[in-house]
């Protein structure tokens, strides 16, 4: 999979840009939006309003069933519901303006005999609910709202707005039998007209919370967005290249914020990559053009003489000859050095890796330059690395011993690493330190461009190595080690 493009935007959601602290104080509002969110949206507040009317509902029908069974029994030997109906409509139309409830009363068939409303002789005996209310046991069912006016209502109203209605009864008993069933029916209240209904007792608790929540954003969002400016600030003077930015990263590496502190650290190490960057292209350029500044003059130097003789010839054939074989040096002097140089550089941007044995490598390539392997306890050893390059790195350690030491080379393999070794004319205090920069060579005479050790320690500090020379006169004579250490696996 491809990953998008540095500076083309990322397609996804189309989201505002705004700062940090706005970011914070709407994520706060969202957060305190979401328990309303979630009550509405999974249906918990409908069912539990539901819930609320299915009980209110239930205990009026229980406490009618137990009214109209009182009744019954003061009532003349013989006595069904029908004959106290009138008595029991003129309860049901004035429990309905109280409670706003539906109430029906029917006989041990199903037919209503009382109502708050119309339908009185309907028979509902089919319906569950009082199916089961005429068996003896509680009858409850939930059926969809016949549109009417009820949902264009306004809030505020006492309609209620629901789309479904609540139907219970419950068993009317008279000396032990069940001789009819009461019937109670009322809607919910909607999820919207609740709330609303209720704001009047809420509007200081969530204006509170309000205030409280997205207080506590701004104030966090800014400290956050005081150092995130500053970090902001910090890297486009960088980028301006500038690299005098201390202060305000010690400023931001002691915020309380932990990824802001290791960004700052990040930046930190950074500028000081980029100055150590700079300071060594400043260098290289430095000793690139002291090293390339005499043969170019010599060159220059040889032509304007050869053009001059082409017009007052006083330059024997002999001299010419001469003049050509220095300037064919110096060429070939440069090419050696923009070669060199090419390869340093590709050296220190890195190259792929793969894991190999150090070990076999070593004895391989000290075989073939036919110098002897000395094992000290090291054995296999693995690392990822450029087989490549770390074959040059000890082929150029071989064959630098073999040039300058003038005497035995070997090879020692030792844990983490391999040691050259030569017992030649060893190096001296003064050059000792400058052997591996750039451009140092003692052969300079002879074609020496100075950017084989150069070229060595360049490839082992890209795998995260160290290299080192010691030059040391024992007791078996003088000793010279080239020694290389890399990171194992």
């Amino acid at each position: 999979m491809k990953e998008p493009s540095a500076g083309r935007p990322v397609r996804g959601l189309p989201l505002p840009t705004l700062s940090l602290q706005r970011w914070l104080v709407l994520s706060h509002v969202v957060v305190l939006a979401l328990p309303l969110v979630t009550l509405y949206g999974t249906g918990a507040l409908a069912h539990d309003l539901e819930e609320q009317t299915h009980e209110d509902l239930d205990h009026q029908a229980s406490l009618l069933a137990l009214h109209i069974g009182s009744e019954l029994g003061h009532a003349p030997a013989g006595s069904g519901i029908g004959d106290i109906s009138d008595d029991i409509t003129h309860l049901l139309v004035d429990a309905k303006q109280l409670t706003l409830a539906g109430f029906r009363v029917v006989d041990g068939t199903g037919v209503v005999v009382a109502s708050s409303g119309d339908g009185v002789g309907d028979d509902i005996g089919d319906e569950d609910e009082v199916r089961a209310a005429l068996t003896g046991s509680p009858g409850l069912a939930l059926r969809p709202r016949p549109t009417d006016g009820s949902r264009t209502q306004p809030l505020s109203s006492v309609s209620r707005r629901s789309n479904v209605r609540v139907f219970v009864a419950r068993p009317v008993r008279s000396g032990g039998q069940v001789v009819g069933a009461v019937v109670l029916s009322r809607t919910p209240r909607e999820e919207w007209q609740t709330l609303w209904q209720m704001a009047p007792q809420l509007w200081a608790g969530a204006l509170f919370a309000l205030l409280t929540t997205t207080g506590f954003a701004f104030v966090i969002g800014y400290f956050l967005s005081r150092s995130v400016a500053r970090l902001s600030g910090v890297g486009a003077r960088i980028a301006a290249g500038e690299m005098g930015v201390d202060a305000p990263l010690a400023f931001a590496e002691n915020s309380r914020v932990v990824e802001v502190r290791d960004l700052a650290a990040s930046l930190r190490t950074m500028s000081e990559r980029l100055r150590e960057r700079l300071s060594y292209i400043s260098d290289f350029a430095a000793n690139v053009s002291h090293e390339f500044k005499t043969p170019v003059s010599s060159l220059l130097g040889m032509i304007e003489i050869l053009r001059d003789d082409q017009s007052a010839p006083e330059l024997t054939a002999e001299q010419k000859i001469r003049f050509l074989d220095n300037g064919q040096q110096d060429l070939e002097r440069l090419s050696r050095l923009v070669s060199g140089l090419l390869r340093l550089a590709r050296a220190e941007e890195g190259s792929d890796r793969e894991l190999l044995d150090l070990t076999a490598l070593a004895r391989d390539v000290a075989a073939r330059l036919e110098v002897t392997v000395v094992e000290a306890g090291a054995g296999a050893q693995r690392l990822l690395g450029n087989a490549a390059e770390l074959r040059s790195v000890l082929t150029n350690l071989i064959e630098n011993a073999q040039v300058h030491g003038g005497g035995r080379v070997w090879v020692e393999l030792v844990p983490g690493g391999f040691d050259v070794v030569d017992d030649g004319a060893g190096i001296s205090a003064g050059n000792l330190p400058q052997v591996f920069d750039r451009f140092f060579t003692t052969r300079r005479d002879v074609g020496g461009t100075g950017l084989g050790l150069a070229f060595v320690r360049a490839v082992v500090v890209a795998h995260g190595g160290k290299v080192g020379v010691t030059s040391t006169t024992g007791e078996k004579g003088r000793e010279t080690r080239l020694s290389v250490r890399l990171p194992g696996r």
